[in-house]
């Protein structure tokens, strides 16, 4: 068994138009919205122990066969300093491009967050930083933001997820996808 083993996340069954009054409504129920990343789902384990190795898995609860590059382990350490325990993070990894998107903090210094709503996990994540190869996704609480970032050309940008702002845990109910029209 892994020093730190995989934690069921949350994952949109359910999807929306991606039109302004459908997630005008989504909004308006309190939810929020993030950018979607087509990428590789990693779910990542960080020790505060540095001489553990970072643990990296999909979202199938198999480790990543691609380690993440020096680079970006150096970036993450550097970023989220466990100092104590366990720390899960839920990202989307470009391995191509060596960049990893965080969204969601799954387990915190040892503790499991589940019983934290999402804006009170995503609140414990950096936001306010430089790195060339990892991202925080920040939260969209307007119709505008949303549209804006919607509209983004970036090819890795499926379009967005929306998330209950009112439910703790990691419910596959408290999260929505809405894609780009191709």
């Amino acid at each position: 068994m892994a020093s730190s083993p995989y934690i069921r996340a949350m994952h949109p069954k359910t999807e929306i138009r991606p039109d302004r009054t459908t997630m005008q409504r989504v909004i308006d129920s309190g939810w929020v919205g993030q950018l979607k990343i087509h990428g590789h789902r990693a779910q990542i384990h960080l020790s505060a122990d540095e001489r553990e190795p970072i643990i990296v898995y999909n979202r199938q609860r198999q480790r990543h066969k691609r380690p993440l590059s020096p680079r970006m382990e150096r970036e993450l350490r550097r970023l989220f300093q466990p100092q104590k325990g366990w720390t899960a993070l839920d990202a989307e990894w470009l391995k191509p491009e060596d960049k990893l998107f965080v969204f969601d903090a799954l387990k915190w210094e040892g503790k499991n967050l589940s019983a934290l709503t999402y804006p009170e996990r995503w609140a414990l994540l950096p936001r306010d930083y430089i790195s060339n190869c990892v991202s925080t996704l920040r939260l969209l609480s307007t119709l505008e933001q949303c549209m804006k970032a919607f509209s983004k050309p970036d090819p890795w940008i499926e379009g967005l997820v929306f998330k209950s702002t009112t439910t703790p845990g990691f419910s596959d109910t408290s999260i929505v996808r809405c894609r780009k029209r191709r």
